[in-house]
């Protein structure tokens, strides 16, 4: 798909292995819930999943520590991982163009993770107890998280500002991959039109 190659093109070598990570990780969760969902939560052990997932029971534990946490959706970003990649930027850089880049970053992984989220859903569904190991992120700690290191930012005129900078930015993310699954448009040309909609004060 010329997206991701359009993304993948920008990565460097530590952010292309971290996202075939992911991707993996992502592999083995998707076969691990179509058994739950197809055979049964018994049926979806350790060994079951490698199988599907063309790996060894010891790969598996490379990537989850037990076949409860391969069973529910892994949060699509963590704070500190967004922080890292802001702190990655060049320190001149305007704020505005440094969250741009983060946001890319991210955006096909949150894309393709919406896109799984069903059969995830429908078992929690069946299996109410594996909601307790669900690991949500709490969009305020991703705020908060992120808040310094943009405040800190050139350009940056204050709190509200940069509080506004980081919604807006993630507001234009979220509308940008709900349209892409709605209606197929490229996710880049989304993206783009959304943050030039910000930039140009909507």
């Amino acid at each position: 798909m010329q997206i991701m190659h359009t993304v993948q093109g920008m990565e460097s070598p530590q952010e292309r292995r971290e996202r075939r990570r992911a991707e993996k990780r992502q592999a083995i969760r998707m076969a691990a819930v179509k058994i739950a969902l197809d055979d049964g939560l018994e049926a979806a052990t350790v060994e079951a999943i490698s199988a599907a997932a063309d790996i060894s029971p010891r790969t598996f534990f490379n990537y989850f520590a037990s076949k409860e946490e391969a069973l529910v959706m892994e949060p699509v970003w963590r704070p500190d991982e967004l922080l890292e990649l802001l702190e990655r930027r060049p320190g001149d850089e305007p704020v505005f163009q440094s969250l741009q880049a983060v946001i890319r970053t991210v955006a096909v992984r949150v894309r393709q993770a919406w896109q799984d989220m069903k059969p995830f859903g429908e078992l929690r569904r069946r299996h109410p107890e594996l909601a307790a190991r669900a690991a949500a992120v709490d969009e305020t700690k991703v705020i908060e998280t992120i808040f310094e290191a943009v405040r800190a930012r050139p350009g940056v005129t204050g709190r509200m500002h940069a509080r506004l900078l980081i919604i807006g930015s993630f507001g234009a993310l979220i509308s940008a991959v709900q349209e892409s699954l709605e209606t197929g448009e490229a996710l880049e040309d989304l993206l783009d039109e959304a943050f030039t909609l910000l930039e140009n004060g909507l």
